[in-house]
C-alpha cells in the first residue's frame, strides 16, 4: 500500500497496518463484554447484574442516567427514595425515584460498587419494544454508566470495552 503525504510516499506492508482494538484496550486495562445489536431496532442489548440479580438492559447512549423498571425494585433489592426533580422521557415528564449504593456488574470483571440508578415506570419502553416484536428489558444503561466505565463501543465486533 502507498500513502501520499505532501508528495512523499510511505510504503507500509499490510501486516503493519493491522490494528487490534481488543489487544490495544486490554493492554490499557479495559475488559471486553459481549453486546447484541438488535436487527429490528438497532438497540445495543446486554446483560447486567445489579445487586446479584441479572437482567436485560439497553445501552442507551441518549439517556443521561441508568434506569431500572420500578416494578423490579424489590427483585433487585433497591432502597429507593423519591426525587424532587422531574425528568423528561420519550413519553413525557415524570418524577422518578433514586436508589444509591448498589452493585452493578457486567461480565465477570467490570464492577461498580457504588452505583446510583433511577427507578421509573418503563412500561412505555417495553410496549414499544413489544410492538417491534422484541423482548422486554429491565432497564437502560445511560451516560452515567458509559462515563464511569470509560466505555468504548465496538459495533462491528459486538463488544463494549469497560475500565474499572
Amino acid at each position: 500500500m502507498k500513502y501520499a503525504f505532501a508528495k512523499a510516499y510511505l510504503y507500509l506492508p499490510q501486516t503493519q497496518l493491522m490494528f487490534s482494538l481488543k489487544k490495544t484496550l486490554e493492554s490499557r486495562g479495559y475488559f471486553s463484554h459481549t453486546i447484541r445489536l438488535s436487527e429490528k431496532s438497532g438497540h445495543i442489548i446486554t446483560k447486567a447484574s445489579i445487586n446479584g440479580h441479572t437482567g436485560r438492559f439497553i445501552i442507551d447512549t441518549g439517556a443521561s442516567a441508568t434506569c431500572l423498571n420500578q416494578d423490579l425494585s424489590e427483585k433487585y433489592q433497591l432502597l429507593s427514595e423519591k426525587m424532587n426533580q422531574e425528568i423528561g422521557t420519550a413519553s413525557g415528564s415524570l418524577i422518578p425515584q433514586i436508589a444509591h449504593n448498589n452493585i452493578m456488574q457486567l461480565g465477570g470483571e467490570w464492577i461498580d460498587n457504588d452505583c446510583s440508578l433511577l427507578t421509573m415506570d418503563m412500561s412505555f419502553i417495553n410496549q414499544a419494544l413489544k410492538a417491534e416484536g422484541m423482548r422486554s428489558i429491565n432497564g437502560l444503561l445511560g451516560a452515567d454508566f458509559l462515563i464511569k466505565s470509560k466505555a468504548i463501543i465496538d459495533y462491528s465486533g459486538k463488544k463494549i470495552y469497560l475500565k474499572n
